[in-house]
């Protein structure tokens, strides 16, 4: 007796021992990068003095397990890290998907009754179609009968359709109720919290105590986009860029009233002006078949490329209560402290949060590139723009407190100045046209010479006067046997390296303008030429 007592302390003294603590973090706070999310989470434990087991639940699926980082306070020890799978969870009903499990079962239920209720007048119906078939074949049927059968047939079968009627409309929308709710409960399991990652802690403490134990993680499903709003009240007033982040994360764990920073760190309608790209002139080569396809599969897959990187995002509304973030800005990238704690939610759709609202001295000029299209966009161009900390996103646009469009933010630039397309004002129209009669071609010796000769017309519409840079171009030529010659330019500044003409025009309130500009090109006669952009 006495030995199977000591067994029995000694088997319970180990089992003690081997208990493991289970425990859940609480989010405290998540540093979002612009692909990743640094999380970090803590927990309270009670550790008996000597060596704890801590097992850490529910953590996301998709973190980084090199990315650990576990702190402890003083007088305790972190023997070992153990990251593992808990494959055997089982994913209980939330009290939402209860809810709609429940009204979905009551609807479906009642569904049910009405479809055994349709059955039985359709079976009633059924029955009285053979029972008139009998009795309209039987001769011996007496005529004043068959007569009360065929009325009696009439108003019963009309009865019975007006109920199937009635039930059929009562059944559809007990069907569309079912359809929302199964969509509803479809949503609700895509955000429900499948986390089946854990961290298994062996912690040694020099006495009995409460830890605070923190735990702190990259996961890959979260980050943000850039987005801009770009509001103009007028030409002579500074412009009001407002940055935002587009914050998502499926990580499975909702952040809730957590400490919130943005990084611009990486670990791991259309509103653009025309770009005019230099127009050349080369010898007239034949038709190749072979080059061609080569030419087509190339451009297919850059086109590929650019279809994958130009993704458009839906635009959704700022949020009412605007936080102020504290801007810090390192050698490696730039962190938005939110000064409110915010709540980011494990879901499909995303979060806007507003990182920093700036007053900016710039510069508005009209833009056309009447080759290209008649359109005339109003620019703004930022000086300085280096110290703005822009990343490439998409703006809004806003002038006048009219919504314009959408244009992009692109940093990929090296001037001084920076452009920003404010949109298309149609007041002003701008039309490019050939003209005829000083358009000529004509052969000496052995050579040709082709004259071409443009027309550009302007009008501002607007109540006030603009100013307004065109741009267009002459050919350039790679080939020594080619000649280009400008004949008339106007007072266009003239890029010989790129063959673009830039004009600048002041035009009052109602008034018109016109430029006219030509070239000449030059080239063996026996030879073919062709012009090409690229």
């Amino acid at each position: 007796m006495k030995r199977y007592l000591i067994l029995l302390i000694a088997f319970s003294v180990s089992f003690l021992k081997a208990q493991e603590i289970k425990k859940e973090i609480d989010i405290k706070q998540a540093t979002v990068y612009l692909q990743g999310a640094k999380v970090f989470g803590s927990t309270n434990i009670s550790l008996q003095k000597g060596k704890n087991r801590v097992r850490i639940i529910n953590l996301p699926n998709n973190l980084d397990e090199n990315t650990y980082k576990i702190n402890l306070e003083k007088n305790t020890t972190l023997l070992s890290v153990t990251p593992q799978s808990n494959f055997l969870k089982s994913d209980e009903l939330s009290e939402g998907e209860k809810k709609l499990d429940d009204e979905r079962k009551k609807l479906q239920r009642q569904a049910s009754l009405l479809n055994i209720q349709i059955k039985n007048l359709t079976g009633e119906q059924n029955i009285i179609n053979d029972n008139l078939k009998i009795s309209t074949n039987d001769k011996s049927t007496p005529q004043e009968q068959l007569i009360k059968l065929t009325e009696f047939y009439r108003k019963r079968m009309l009865e019975i359709d007006n109920q199937v009627f009635v039930l059929n409309e009562q059944k559809s929308v007990l069907d569309e109720s079912i359809a929302k709710i199964n969509k509803q409960s479809a949503e609700e399991q895509t955000n429900k919290n499948t986390n089946r990652k854990e961290l298994l802690l062996e912690i040694l403490a020099d006495y009995e105590t409460n830890l605070n134990l923190g735990v702190s993680y990259i996961v890959s499903d979260a980050g943000w986009i850039p987005s801009y709003d770009l509001r103009a009240e007028s030409v002579k007033k500074p412009l009001e860029m407002v940055y935002k982040g587009k914050i998502y994360q499926k990580t499975g764990q909702d952040w809730k009233n957590v400490k919130l920073f943005v990084s611009t760190y990486r670990p791991s309608y259309n509103q653009n002006r025309p770009i005019l790209s230099p127009l050349y002139v080369a010898e007239y080569t034949a038709y190749n078949a072979q080059a061609e396809t080569a030419n087509y599969k190339l451009k297919a897959a850059a086109k590929e490329v650019n279809s994958y990187q130009m993704r458009d995002e839906v635009a959704v509304a700022a949020p009412s209560q605007i936080p102020v973030a504290t801007v810090s800005d390192s050698q490696m990238n730039v962190i938005y402290e939110l000064n409110y704690n915010q709540t980011i939610l494990s879901q499909e759709k995303e979060q806007y949060v507003i990182l920093d609202k700036k007053q900016i001295e710039a510069t508005y000029k009209y833009h056309t590139v009447p080759k290209l299209n008649n359109q005339v966009f109003l620019m703004a161009f930022i000086k300085n723009w280096q110290n703005l900390n822009l990343i490439s996103g998409e703006a809004n646009i806003y002038f006048e407190d009219n919504y314009i469009g959408k244009t992009d933010i692109t940093t990929h630039y090296v001037k001084d100045e920076f452009p920003i397309s404010l949109g298309v004002d149609e007041r002003i129209t701008v039309k490019r046209i050939k003209l005829e009669d000083k358009t000529s071609q004509k052969t000496l010796n052995s050579n040709k010479w082709e004259t071409e000769s443009y027309q550009i017309s302007i009008r501002n519409n607007t109540k006030e006067s603009i100013e307004l840079e065109i741009l267009d171009q002459l050919p350039i030529s790679e080939n020594s046997k080619i000649q280009v010659k400008a004949l008339e330019i106007g007072n266009g500044s003239f890029d010989e390296k790129t063959g673009s003409i830039l004009w600048n025009r002041n035009i009052g309130s109602g008034s018109s303008d016109k430029i006219n500009f030509s070239y000449e090109v030059k080239y063996p006669k026996e030879m073919q030429i062709q012009y090409y952009s690229r």
